[in-house]
């Protein structure tokens, strides 16, 4: 099974250790956790060379050490400064009132007893200082600095996403530390603030809790965590409260109708992702998702045919650290599922090294069918973080479907909604009689959220606006040929069969063409049922019906023309 964490990200004092160098036992946990392929990575208060002093061979045991309280990294590379040093006429001023201090690279340490003059040079100095307690001791640091900033530069140094690492700590100053990572622990003996704070809380204290735990099953993944502060919301149930689905070590389901709203869906669920710094690989074959690089951090690939480098792919996603959508839609569909699948073969293997991206979104997921259970293949959907996109779920591989924890069923669409039935009843082993009603006179937007958990309920919900427009299969729609019986027939016998060139007549037509149309709302029909772009459909129904009560033609002609330029056209 693959590892679902990648890292181990330690406090050292009351964590792992109560004096000096770590147990012999605590020290054997480490090394096995890394013999399997791990990184260990060591995120302590201490200054480092008081450190090295109680353990010196530190460096043996850990991949990377974020010292003072994340201000500084040490590793085989050596030592990075991750912010200025706290000024010197600080320490100064506390010596003067008798306050005994200690000088890290970046920090002031002293007793947290000494809090309150501290607080008051710090004022008098005009400092942009913070002061962190940890139990009994006092850390001054530059503002901003914490266990969680300096681990997630050091991650991203290794490569690591944050999102398959876990941290464990015991003290005040690693509510950051645990925050951060896609699971939180601590550990028996940690104070009762963090405790609440953490989605784990082990039974044993210190390192032995720890050494437990690095042995234990949440971190081989046999037993799953799902962190209730990793959720997403989708949409709202009937009542207004937010529909949530989790965002940490689940498979998510989108299916339902043509038309119902699937990759409206996926693109929706894809934002909020993002939203959280999930990394997001999506494998769009329509040309359905590229206004996500709307998005910070979103870039587009797009692929021309199969010899574009699939192979580069991982590439991208591991340099550019972001989110990438791999537009296919001008491909076949043979050469879709070739792509996908040399692509899938090598993102795979980055994402058993490094965690990402974190997540991979798969839309028309029945058409490049790579998406099987076996554990070994490409595609393999049991290390979890994948979204599969689909109207056809049955014909996915069965142990894809055992694999799926949450499905999102969109409802009304076109006929192969009658399928939806038979696709939730297997799923959730619910009989017949019990779903049938929840799919009832659906409203525009409808979708039930279904987790595969025990108790197992159908949760109506409305699915929520995006962020980013969605304009379904737009890019054939601008460039492509529709088909002969959907192109758009104008009265002076000019046809249409885009975007493109539907703008380029309505643009230089003789006005009685655009008042011809305008007066029968041929405009705005179809663009809604052909192009089933109901956002613009209704701007052009409303231009088309100033026309008929003003008759201002060459007015209206641009009206029309600019809307569409804007949404297709740019």
């Amino acid at each position: 099974m693959p590892f679902p964490f990648l890292a181990v990200a330690v406090d050292f004092d009351g964590t792992l250790t109560t004096a000096g160098r770590p147990t012999e036992p605590v020290l054997d946990a480490i090394r096995e956790t890394r013999a399997e392929g791990r990184w260990m990575v060591l995120v302590t208060g201490r200054i480092l060379a008081e450190l090295r002093e109680v353990y010196p061979d530190v460096a043996d045991h850990f991949d990377l050490i974020v010292a003072e309280n994340g201000a500084v990294l040490a590793s085989d590379d050596g030592v990075t400064e991750l912010a200025p040093p706290v000024a010197s006429a600080l320490g100064g001023a506390l010596a003067h009132r008798d306050v005994a201090v200690r000088h890290g690279r970046v920090l002031l340490a002293c007793a947290a007893r000494d809090a309150r003059a501290v607080l008051e040079e710090v004022g008098r100095l005009g400092l942009d200082c913070q002061m962190v307690r940890n139990r009994g001791e006092l850390m001054v640091l530059p503002a901003g600095v914490t266990k969680g900033t300096g681990l997630m530069r050091g991650l991203a140094d290794l490569g690591i996403s944050r999102h398959r690492t876990v941290a464990i700590g015991d003290a005040e100053n690693d509510h950051h530390l645990l925050e951060v990572c896609e699971l939180g622990v601590a550990v028996g003996n940690a104070v009762e603030a963090l405790k609440r704070h953490a989605d784990v809380v082990l039974d044993e204290p210190n390192g032995y809790g720890v050494a437990t735990f690095l042995r234990g099953p949440v971190l081989s993944g046999s037993s799953r965590v799902r962190p209730g502060r990793w959720q997403i919301e989708i949409g709202h149930g009937p009542d207004g409260s937010p529909a949530l689905i989790p965002a940490s070590q689940v498979n998510v389901l989108v299916t339902g109708g043509s038309q119902s709203g699937k990759s409206y869906t996926a693109g929706l669920i894809a934002e909020r992702l993002m939203a959280r710094d999930y990394s997001v690989l999506i494998f769009d074959l329509e040309g359905d998702h590229l206004d996500l690089t709307r998005l910070r951090g979103v870039l587009a690939v797009g692929a021309t045919d199969v010899s574009t480098p699939a192979a580069a792919l991982a590439d991208v996603l591991r340099q550019h650290s972001g989110s990438v959508v791999v537009d296919l839609s001008s491909l076949d569909a043979e050469n879709q599922h070739r792509y996908v699948r040399a692509a899938a073969e090598r993102v795979d293997r980055q994402r058993a090294a490094t965690g990402l991206p974190d997540w991979i979104i798969a839309d028309e997921a029945h058409v490049a069918d790579i998406w099987d259970g076996a554990e070994d293949d490409c595609g393999a959907t049991a290390s979890k973080g994948y979204c599969l996109i689909t109207y056809r779920p049955g014909v996915l591989d069965p142990g894809v479907l055992d694999n799926i924890d949450v499905m999102i069923a969109t409802l009304g669409g076109g006929e192969e909604r009658d399928r939806l039935p038979d696709t939730i009843t297997s799923f959730t082993g619910l009989p017949r009689a019990a779903v049938l009603p929840h799919l009832a006179d659906p409203a525009p937007g409808a979708a039930l959220v279904i987790d595969r958990r025990p108790p197992i309920r159908l949760d109506p919900c409305t699915i929520a606006p995006r962020r980013t427009p969605h304009i379904r299969h737009w890019h054939k729609y601008v460039d492509g040929a529709l088909p002969e019986l959907h192109r758009f027939y104008f009265s002076d016998g000019a046809v249409a069969a885009n975007i493109t060139e539907f703008h380029r007549h309505v643009r230089f037509c003789d006005p009685s063409v655009i008042d011809y149309h305008v007066g029968r709302g041929d405009f705005s029909r179809w663009i809604s049922d052909v192009l089933q772009d109901h956002e613009l459909a209704a701007t052009v129904h409303l231009i088309e019906q100033q026309l008929r009560s003003d008759g201002n033609g060459d007015a209206i002609r641009g009206e029309i023309v600019a809307a569409v330029r804007s949404r297709y056209l740019g």
